[in-house]
């Protein structure tokens, strides 16, 4: 005969009331049987590809900086463009580093340059065809990085 209720078996068809004092979950001394705590995971190191693409967009953007200066009207915005370059090499030597916080906004800031200039292109290869190809070298360059800073963890490197 087949009860409505049999919330004293499991799934298996077994009966757990005549299970042993032993197998019971209360009956179990978790502090013998309790995993090690967990050590604080270390961010991964860049693979090799990931470091070669993060220098390149270092030294691609001091490349650029005799181009842009020669473009700038003011004497201000050129010190704007050395800043912005300075801080960009700074914030590369923070994620080669290893710093988590600096590879976030490393690829943010990659993000929104490369939008900023992809958008820009059209016009600039009508009026300024040298800063079209630096500009492309550029997005070309941010847009690798970008791509491997984000699936970095998809396929480890080997060394």
């Amino acid at each position: 005969m087949r009860y409505l209720d049999d919330s004293h078996r499991d799934f298996n068809g077994s009966d757990l009331g005549f299970v042993p004092g032993t197998e019971r979950a209360d009956a179990t001394d978790w502090r013998i049987h309790a995993p090690a705590p967990a050590e604080p995971a270390d961010t991964p190191a860049l693979g090799r590809w990931t470091r070669r693409v993060v220098i390149a967009t270092a030294i691609w953007s001091v490349f650029e900086l005799p181009f842009e200066m020669w473009v700038s009207p003011s004497t201000r915005e050129a010190v704007a463009c050395v800043t912005a370059k300075l801080l960009w090499v700074a914030l590369v030597g923070f994620v080669l580093a290893g710093s988590r916080v600096a590879r976030i906004a490393y690829a943010f800031l990659c993000t929104i340059g490369l939008m900023a200039v992809a958008f820009g292109l059209p016009a600039e290869y009508r009026v300024f065809p040298l800063g079209f190809v630096l500009s492309s070298t550029e997005c070309v360059l941010k847009a690798t990085a970008f791509v491997c800073l984000m699936s970095a963890g998809i396929y480890p490197d080997e060394d």
